[in-house]
């Protein structure tokens, strides 16, 4: 048991801890929404079973062996100060327990060490030393004295069986048989563990309990829409930390920039200057930098996010979901840049000179290819499509969108699709000129007041004719009508086109017969795979038309490599490092198939574009995975 100025020590080493976690932690307490219920068991399932971690098993395997060290630890060191004595089999099967711990522990931190010390100052990897290092030696230091102390221990009480410390046997057959040597051990390793202690709000072993915070109250949906924004009230977006939601504040304490965001971030690998761990970390800043919590007074102005943040690093983002997707913990700094960008284009009027065409077309005309709504049913001209009305007896509402609408390429993608749902029976009809955009374009550009118009109309359509549920070709339709129409009073069941397709052929009410030899390899679109899980609709499609060998591109499903096309993207110049669409074509390319399949029209045309750039001399053709099931039709 500790005697009385040791347990002072440790009393006052949580003190200064928790002083200085609650000091970082201010400004997201303050923000914290009321009612807001804590989430347990997403809590505890991250901590002990860490899935994300474990995707990559060595650093997964280090983090796990520390993370049930320590709670092994903890609950003998807590259990050691009871009076309650077990009796000998359960005390050596628990000292066993311990001697196995610390092994794994000692293993996992020196792994740990040597790979922070290899990986400093790689591309993804922007941290400094400093950053992980001081707290991996003082661990190191607190587990070998630890280790020498049990060794010495043993030296000088023989009595205890190899078998329940085989470590410390180890350590004992190198170690002096010195009671003061054994002493010296023990105080050395109380006086870094304080010291831990003490450090842990000041160096990345915070994340212990920041990240933990974060866990208990991060949203349920990992792919949470951005916030819809009050019109009523400004500012608009987020000028200063204090304009971002409490969970946004506890998500940038909570990122120990681990990198692996910017390992799969398409901006970053292009040559941008967007990092998204930098990102959370600038934000982590300026919340430390707020005066008093984040409470304006006169002469003591908040710091600007703009200050620290560039308008090149927010609109690099193509909302790809990469970063997401390959976090341990669910961190997301794209919703963080979506919020900058509303900041600029609402409440300072900044917007890329490029995208000011395709705003103005989606506020005048309601389409991003400024052709007006009278001109949007044109592509189903003698093609016997109805228009939903609210005496259609239509089940289902084929939403088209801009591209499919408009783009000769896309239309006849459309056409396509239409010939599928009639062969399989099914009863749909469109909204013809009442469709608008869905929108998706304004809110990725920051233009949240033109979002919301836009989907106000196209709610009210689906109201005013009783649409239950919804089917389109557009991945980026699909998340904005499945997703974030639900915040604006809208439960409309959407599926995608490759999904019904899909379905159709399982039920067997559409065959593929005719034979197409091709090597085809499936583009992911993010918006279908990151954003929705939707993977093996793509390859079930291809796999059913006969003849056609797939093939997978190295980077493919979760781990898939974004087109540059999302996030606004589509629209905007690429000046800076290398073009996106140029490096995913170059692997298209390099993979030998024929075809490159999709199902996106912005990935299909950036892809399309990108493969031309090149000019390989064996050009792969990009296709529509639609059009490819069309071709197979019996």
């Amino acid at each position: 048991m500790f005697n009385a100025l040791e347990l002072l020590m440790l009393v006052l080493a949580f003190a200064v801890m928790a002083t200085g976690l609650s000091r970082r932690w201010r400004l997201p307490a303050q923000k914290r929404t009321a009612g807001q219920r804590a989430d347990w068991a997403s809590l505890l399932s991250m901590a002990f079973g860490q899935k994300r971690m474990l995707a990559r098993p060595p650093v997964g395997l280090a983090h796990l062996s520390l993370t049930w060290g320590f709670i092994i630890f903890i609950l003998i060191v807590l259990l050691a100060q009871t009076p309650l004595r077990l009796a000998a089999p359960g005390a050596l099967v628990i000292s066993l327990l311990l001697d196995i711990s610390g092994l794994l522990m000692l293993v996992a931190t020196v792994f740990l060490l040597i790979r922070r010390i290899l990986r400093t100052n790689t591309k993804a990897d922007l941290r400094p030393p400093k950053w992980s290092l001081p707290p991996l030696l003082f661990l190191l230091i607190i587990l070998l004295s630890g280790l020498f102390a049990e060794g010495a221990r043993l030296n000088l009480v023989a009595s205890q069986s190899i078998w329940a410390a085989p470590v410390g046997w180890l350590f004992a057959s190198f170690l002096p048989e010195s009671p003061s040597f054994m002493q010296a051990m023990l105080r050395v390793h109380f006086v870094f563990v304080v010291l831990f202690i003490l450090s842990a709000p000041f160096t990345f072993m915070r994340h212990i309990a920041s990240t933990s915070v974060h866990l208990l109250y991060k949203e349920k949906n990992p792919v949470q829409p951005p916030s819809p924004v009050n019109l009523d009230q400004g500012p608009f977006g987020a000028a200063t930390v204090v304009d971002l939601s409490a969970q946004q504040l506890r998500e940038a304490e909570a990122c120990v920039s681990c990198s692996r965001c910017n390992e799969q971030c398409p901006a970053l690998i292009s040559g941008k200057p967007l990092a998204p761990s930098l990102i959370m970390g600038k934000i982590a800043d300026q919340m430390q930098a707020c005066p008093r919590a984040g409470h304006k007074s006169p002469g003591n102005a908040l710091p600007k996010l703009a200050d620290s943040i560039s308008a090149d690093e927010i609109w690099a983002c193509t909302t790809c979901m990469a970063c997401v997707a390959h976090c341990p913990v669910n961190i997301r700094p794209m919703d963080k840049l979506i919020e900058l960008r509303r900041n600029l284009v609402l409440q300072q009027g900044n917007l890329p000179a490029e995208a000011i065409a395709t705003i103005r077309n989606l506020e005048l005309y309601g389409d991003v290819n400024g052709k007006g709504p009278a001109r949007k049913p044109d592509w189903a001209l003698n093609r016997d499509v109805a228009h939903v009305s609210s005496s259609s007896t239509a089940q289902v509402l084929l939403w088209v969108g801009c591209s499919g609408a408009f783009h000769p390429e896309h239309q006849q993608t459309t056409r396509d699709l239409v010939k599928l749902l009639k062969a399989g029976g099914v009863d749909f009809g469109i909204l013809a000129h009442k469709e608008l955009c869905c929108g998706d374009p304004a809110r990725k550009l920051g233009d949240e007041a033109l979002f919301q118009k836009l989907a106000q109309h196209n709610v009210e359509q689906f109201q005013k004719h009783h649409i239950s549920k919804i089917v389109t070709l557009c991945p980026h339709c699909f998340n904005t009508l499945g997703n974030e129409y639900q915040a604006l009073g809208c439960n409309v069941e959407v599926l995608t086109a490759i999904e019904m397709v899909a379905q159709l052929i399982k039920d067997s009410r559409i065959s593929l017969k005719y034979p197409l030899a091709k090597s085809i390899a499936v583009h992911d679109p993010c918006y279908l795979g990151r954003y929705n899980g939707i993977y093996e609709p793509l390859r079930e499609v291809c796999q059913s038309v006969p003849g056609v060998t797939l093939k997978e591109l190295d980077r493919n499903r979760r781990h898939g490599f974004c087109c540059g096309g999302g996030g606004g993207r589509m629209w905007l110049h690429e000046n800076i490092g290398e073009k996106i669409n140029l490096l995913r074509a170059k692997e298209v390319i390099a993979s030998g198939v024929n075809e490159i399949a999709t199902a996106c029209p912005y990935c299909q045309t950036m892809l399309e574009d990108g493969i031309k750039a090149v000019g390989d001399e064996n050009q792969p053709k990009v296709v529509n995975i639609i059009r490819l099931a069309a071709d197979s039709l019996g």
